[in-house]
């Protein structure tokens, strides 16, 4: 083998064991051949580091890949059935656990299948969640998603209305709503159904629309936050005004609305963010 190919290889072999590190799986199956690479990747991400890897170690080699992503077919659920968890890994540990990355509840956007397994099949969901679904699971597969249109201008009152109605519900870690919520779960799902689609994970919501100060805290705004306990886990709250939050709070376990000061106890506020496309008549 020479320099190339190895060098080569070595990329190869990190992409693949990163793959599996988030996945569960190695989706990134690529020989390195005397021509150049043949295999499948997963995603076109992985499509895209492999050729870059190729450009910058190998650039003469030639690059064979079937991109199992481009299936873009659709997973979705019938009306009536149970929610549909998404995983972060294929099977459950050694323990017999399993961390629910997201679920998606009937009459949700549906989710974008990656690639298929015989037991599992992996998938993109609304806001971008990647991880596992099992093929015993009620699910239907159709034509492509279609792209959510969010509606523009959003009304606030809807956003606060659903996530009030979610107060004493349980912190369930990847919930959205079926038997409880995480704090990302909650924003996800009081804007999903005032017609907008966020992000589902807390650190991207963390990004979104234009940075306000706290003193200018107003409904619907989203306040990023840190815990305090040692482990410094990133948290997202919805403002209900200039100095009360509702939240998935992770420490008491439950939805519940509490004083911005209560809230800092807990929490360190790291940004508060507010997004464009407001109704004009609810601020």
């Amino acid at each position: 083998m020479t320099d190339q190919q190895a060098a080569v290889a070595r990329g190869i072999a990190t992409l693949a064991e990163e793959a599996s590190r988030r996945y569960g799986v190695p989706l990134v199956r690529v020989q390195v051949l005397a021509s150049g690479v043949m295999g499948s990747v997963g995603l076109a991400a992985q499509e895209e580091a492999v050729r870059d890897l190729m450009s910058g170690s190998w650039p003469s080699g030639e690059v064979r890949l079937l991109v199992l992503a481009k299936r873009r077919a659709r997973v979705g659920l019938g009306p009536g059935v149970l929610p549909l968890k998404i995983w972060r890994s294929p099977l459950p540990t050694s323990r017999g656990e399993r961390e629910l990355t997201t679920e998606l509840l009937p009459g949700d956007p549906p989710a974008a299948l990656l690639a298929v397994f015989p037991d599992h099949l992996l998938v993109r969901a609304p806001g971008e969640a990647v991880g596992w679904v099992d093929r015993s699971a009620a699910i239907r597969f159709g034509p492509p998603p279609e792209t959510f249109e969010s509606r523009n201008p959003w009304d606030p009152e809807l956003v606060l209305d659903s996530a009030l109605g979610h107060l004493g519900r349980p912190y369930v870690w990847g919930g959205t709503g079926a038997e409880g919520l995480d704090c990302s779960g909650l924003v996800w799902r009081s804007f999903l159904e005032a017609g907008v689609l966020l992000p589902r994970n807390s650190r991207a919501q963390r990004l979104l629309g234009r940075r306000v100060r706290i003193s200018e805290l107003q409904p619907a705004d989203l306040v990023a936050a840190l815990s305090r306990g040692p482990a410094r886990h990133s948290h997202v709250a919805l403002a209900l005004g200039p100095d009360e939050v509702v939240h998935a709070c992770s420490e008491t376990r439950a939805v519940r609305r509490e004083t911005l000061r209560d809230f800092q106890d807990r929490y360190q506020v790291v940004a508060v963010r507010r997004l464009s496309g407001v109704h004009p008549d609810s601020r």
